[in-house]
């Protein structure tokens, strides 16, 4: 809309006039505010607490990311305002370096949460880096608008008067305003009418700053910053942000575009050449900064580099000096043009750049016991147990107390809360130190929040054995992405088994929800899918308690219901190993087909057949292994079924009359059993796989139920390794492989729909 394009043509000036764009401008700028506001009222106290445990490498990489661009833009301005004949204002290199100088921490969390290195040490290392950055920028913002606007001597006197402003608020009015939201609310119930006063106060608060000589923003982020009720804050978040962000924030953004002029680089040669090395200059200021520092520090050229890229992230502070550079009147249409140009620049090539340096979707960990039955026997187990409320807590806890932790064979538990994210630009991962603290959590200020419920339970359960490591975590991000967050950490603490619990909570009587949590299904639907290890979906129906809810010190009877595949071996390799426990009575049942079970016929795939076949021959081995070495254990047996179809399996169960506490099935994803399949036909809840499901919606199983499948490496129901280690000890050797190929070849392509199972990297030496 502005001179470079539309407004060249006079009709469309005449549609706009400049009273329009006036008014426009007025409401741009309180939109702002309102958006300065809810930075504020999102602001977490904790992040100031964490600046204290910031690497020495990332301040380092700030400070210098500051200073240098700092120094760089002034000279920048300079060489840009060289050509004989053209006015400028000195004081605009103080706008320009400033501009320069920032860092968007929001917008930096939002990248590297797209480009999944939220998490990577290159991650921490960039969000650590840049919050120093955007609280050293502030201060210079506030510090620079002041002394731009007035001589040295009024400068000062605004910077103390707002520093004792903002004292002011925090300890005169945020206790003001936590009385009287106490008294006039009732068990978090507010008024309607609280948000007329916010929006009257944000107005306030930018006048009382404005009149002091700073900025009126500031007073907005002030007003936000001290709200003293945090649920009251979500509230706001919820009602006003989408309104601010997505309706009245253009505004200012449309003001800005409408002051470029492109054709200003125009009026001379020499303006348009000094105007692209400018540009060039300023998207390096920050690259070379970094990667100064990089090499003093150790730091690899290639994450320094990246460095530079992400702190090269430009948010709407960079924006909001440009502009009130040029209102002003410190900056020309020119250096205005040509500065913001390089910073839509320097900020739209982060994404793919950083992406394309790093592909973290490639690069996946090389670490090779993502599976319990691959595992070594009898050594260290590294679970990741997800928790989506606390009522998760308890049953969660009786199954780690099962897992037969020792000295020899410790647990390595990596607890995490997931937390559907609302109200924050990006997701985030909160580390919990063993003293209670976190590394930044605060989000509603709740002293008995729900995170915190979960660590002072899993630290009291650890205090109690020594010989279970654990580490709690809270994420917090979309229900869309939330998969991603979990495998990823899966993937980097290197875990064999991701125990999530079922999208149904557990009710006080035991028993499960009628209402289902369809969000929270759909991420278990996308864990079983993408999970870098093997997965247990945990139905809990009041697992290691009592009916009085106390929990319980009799003997937990566990059973294992075995048919056949991966799943099932990686089932019974986790109940193998609860079985060493004490005060853990196991019993494996396995259900063999009878006389008048018809065998697979494979219809036009000849794999089918023989992947049962190798499937069978390695249920036989691991089976009788398992009856090998727990031959002679008092609480460990073993039993064996005949059953022809379904209908046996469930009268089978029926006959138990035996109440156990915990069922653990293997999912059986992508094996065609006989035994199973009309039961999987008619699967409620397919994620459980058709045992599953069969215990949860009958009546004669009471108990809580573990689901576990077994991460096989590639999509095949069995890995090749398996494969080709069970068919080379047949009679036929290498006749099966080969003719599946051939047959395989002449119906045009392998398909692997019949036994497909995980999406994953295969693990296998050629």
């Amino acid at each position: 809309m502005g001179p470079s394009a539309l407004s060249l043509f006079p009709k469309f000036r005449d549609m706009f006039p400049l009273r329009s764009i006036v008014t426009v401008e007025t409401v741009a700028y309180w939109a702002l505010c309102c958006h300065l506001f809810l930075i504020g009222l999102e602001f977490d106290m904790s992040v100031i607490e964490n600046l204290t445990r910031t690497s020495k490498k990332a301040i380092h990489i700030a400070i210098a990311g500051v200073l240098i661009p700092f120094i760089m833009g002034i000279g920048l301005f300079f060489f840009m305002n060289q050509v004989p004949g053209g006015e400028y204002n000195p004081t605009g290199c103080v706008y320009i370096g400033l501009s320069l100088a920032v860092t968007g921490y929001p917008i930096v969390a939002r990248v590297l949460n797209d480009v999944k290195l939220l998490h990577s040490d290159i991650g921490r290392m960039a969000m650590s880096a840049s919050l120093v950055t955007d609280l050293i920028s502030w201060i210079l913002v506030i510090i620079g608008i002041a002394f731009s606007n007035q001589t040295s001597g009024g400068a000062s006197v605004a910077v103390l008067s707002t520093v004792g402003f903002a004292l002011f608020c925090i300890f005169v009015v945020r206790p003001a305003l936590a009385i009287i939201i106490s008294k006039t609310s009732k068990e978090n119930d507010y008024s309607e009418n609280y948000l007329c006063f916010v929006l009257v106060a944000i107005s306030a608060f930018a006048v009382v700053t404005d009149i002091l000589g700073t900025n009126s923003v500031v007073g907005a982020f002030i007003f936000g910053f001290i709200m003293p009720n945090r649920i009251l804050a979500a509230a706001f978040l919820d009602k006003f942000e989408d309104f601010v962000t997505g309706y009245l924030l253009p505004l200012f953004f449309t003001i800005c575009g409408i002051r470029i002029d492109i054709w200003s680089l125009f009026d001379k040669k020499a303006h348009l050449a000094i105007g692209s090395v400018v540009v060039v200059l300023s998207c390096s200021a920050k690259i070379l900064s970094t990667l100064l520092v990089s090499y003093y520090e150790n730091v690899p050229t290639r994450d320094g580099f990246s460095l530079g890229i992400v702190l090269n992230t430009k948010g709407i502070l960079a924006i909001l000096i440009l502009q009130l550079g040029n209102s002003g009147e410190f900056l020309n249409k020119r250096d205005y043009t040509v500065m913001a140009i390089a910073i839509l620049l320097m900020t739209g090539v982060v994404a793919p750049v950083t992406a394309s340096i790093y592909r973290p979707a490639k690069h996946l960990s090389n670490y090779k016991r993502r599976t319990i039955q691959k595992g070594r026997q009898g050594g260290e187990l590294r679970i990741l147990a997800c928790f989506q409320n606390f009522r998760n807590v308890s049953g969660m806890i009786s199954l780690i107390d099962s897992s037969n932790a020792t000295r020899e064979s410790p647990l390595n538990v990596f607890a995490l809360h997931v937390l559907e994210l609302t109200g924050r630009a990006s997701a985030m991962l909160i580390v919990h130190s063993t003293g209670g603290k976190s590394s930044g959590y605060s989000r509603h200020g709740r002293k008995n929040s729900q995170s915190e419920k979960i660590v002072t339970a899993l630290e009291t359960y650890q205090t109690l054995n020594d010989n279970v490591n654990i580490h709690a975590l809270t994420s917090m991000s979309p229900h869309a992405s939330m998969h991603e967050d979990i495998c990823s950490l899966a993937e980097e603490k290197h875990t064999a088994l991701l125990v999530i619990p079922f999208h149904k909570l557990p009710s006080k009587d035991g028993k499960l929800e009628a209402e289902d949590n369809t969000s929270f299904r759909g991420v278990n639907l996308n864990v079983l899918a993408n999970a870098p290890c093997s997965v247990g979906i945990f139905v809990d129906r009041g697992f290691g308690v009592s009916d009085n809810g106390e929990s319980s010190l009799t003997m937990r009877q566990i059973l294992m219901l075995f048919v056949g595949g991966p799943d099932d071996r990686e089932a019974l390799a986790y109940a193998w190993r609860m079985g060493g426990t004490e005060g853990i009575s196991l019993t494996v049942v396995r259900f063999l087909p009878g006389d008048q079970v018809e065998e697979i016929q494979p219809k036009d795939l000849l794999p089918v057949g023989e992947a049962h076949k190798i499937n069978r021959k390695l249920d036989d081995e691991y089976v009788n292994e398992f009856r090998l070495k727990t031959a002679g254990e008092q609480f460990v047996s073993y039993q064996e079924r005949v059953v022809n179809n379904d209908e046996e399996i469930v009268l089978a169960l029926q006959e138990m009359h035996h109440t156990y506490d915990l069922y653990v099935v293997g999912r059986g994803e992508g094996i065609v059993s006989p035994l199973t399949e009309s039961l999987a036909d008619w699967c409620e809840y397919p994620e459980l796989g058709p045992l599953g499901d069969l215990l949860i919606t009958s009546s004669f199983a009471q108990g809580s139920v573990l689901v576990v499948q077994q991460y096989v490496g590639s999509k095949d129901g069995i890995s090749i390794a398996d494969m080709l280690s069970a068919d080379n000890s047949t009679s036929h050797g290498s006749h099966h492989f080969s003719s599946w190929e051939h047959s395989s070849l002449e119906d045009g392509g392998l398909e692997m729909e019949p036994f497909a199972h995980h999406k994953g990297k295969q693990d296998v030496d050629a």
